[in-house]
């Protein structure tokens, strides 16, 4: 039997994630050190020494390259999407190979064009402002992370495009296709306004933690980790995981009735969730005047 391999990518990465996640949170002092520096990295990451996985490590600046990749590839998976429901052209043989090795064959063919399109366009807008934080606006501490959470993260953008194109009607035949945007409701158009929030409100964070390594004149002068303030900060201890889910449920709003996409949010919530846990331990653990009123996640309720 062929299997949906992102969904079976991406499952796999919730499972792990949130297995291993639980392990560190309840009995951190008891793991093997080998499983804390694959797992921990940035600001979380063990102290314990381990010569080989050191060797295995890459400076966190490097979350640049996640957008160097999916910032060109979002913008040429819409161009080819355009010519084929616009211009009525098929698929490149290369797109379809690969949407059928991934997701399996016969593709399913559950979204509306209008959704995806829609969908895609904003997804498109999120990753180039991501290019913008990560290149322009973040700066970034000294930090490392294992080679393997970097393939994660390129993984994950590969995956979530094809998830989000892949199960289009019509999308991998060759019939022609008369689009009809009223199939686009009240709903998508809010949800999707809610997304382009979410992530203005992400942008506006970053800003908010670069500010913390500047001086009045803009000029870097540390990289030590400071108490955030204003923003969602006021009642939240991981802002950048809030929005970030946000982001992934609107797309699976929007695309209601793709069932590869849902495995993508899934992997998402299941991530943030436990970086939010994290980076709310870690502030408490490291400021001794952490506010105490801040949530971790989601104001007023976790």
């Amino acid at each position: 039997m062929a299997l949906n391999l992102i969904k079976v990518l991406f499952l796999f990465k919730a499972c792990t994630t949130g297995g291993i996640g639980l392990l560190i949170n309840s009995f951190e002092p008891y793991l093997p050190v080998a499983l804390l520096k694959v797992f921990k990295y940035g600001k979380f990451a063990s102290t314990a020494q381990d010569r080989f996985l050191e060797k295995l490590e890459v400076p966190k600046r490097w979350f640049k390259h996640f957008y160097v990749l999916a910032g060109p590839l979002s913008t040429l998976t819409l161009v080819i999407f355009v010519n084929r429901y616009f211009m009525n052209q098929p698929l490149p043989n290369f797109v379809v190979n690969t949407l059928e090795f991934c997701l399996n064959k016969p593709i399913p063919f559950n979204v509306p064009a209008e959704n995806v399109l829609l969908g895609l366009i904003i997804f498109m807008i999120h990753c180039w402002k991501r290019f913008y934080e990560t290149h322009f606006i973040s700066i970034f501490s000294d930090t490392y992370m294992n080679f393997s959470i970097y393939l994660v993260g390129l993984s994950h953008y590969v995956g979530t495009i094809i998830s989000i194109i892949g199960e289009t009607h019509n999308i991998s035949n060759n019939k022609s296709i008369q689009l009809d945007w009223s199939r686009l409701t009240v709903i998508d158009y809010m949800f999707a306004s809610i997304f382009l929030l979410a992530s203005y409100v992400q942008l506006r964070t970053n800003k908010i933690l670069a500010s913390l390594r500047k001086d009045k004149n803009g000029k870097v002068v540390t990289k030590k980790h400071k108490i955030p303030h204003g923003g969602l900060f006021e009642f939240i201890s991981a802002p950048l995981q809030l929005t970030e889910m946000i982001l992934y449920i609107c797309l699976l709003v929007i695309l209601r009735g793709a069932s590869t996409y849902c495995y993508i949010a899934f992997w998402v919530i299941v991530n943030q969730l436990e970086c939010a846990y994290m980076s709310h331990k870690w502030s408490i653990e490291t400021f001794k005047d952490y506010p105490k009123n801040r949530y971790t996640v989601i104001p007023y309720i976790y």
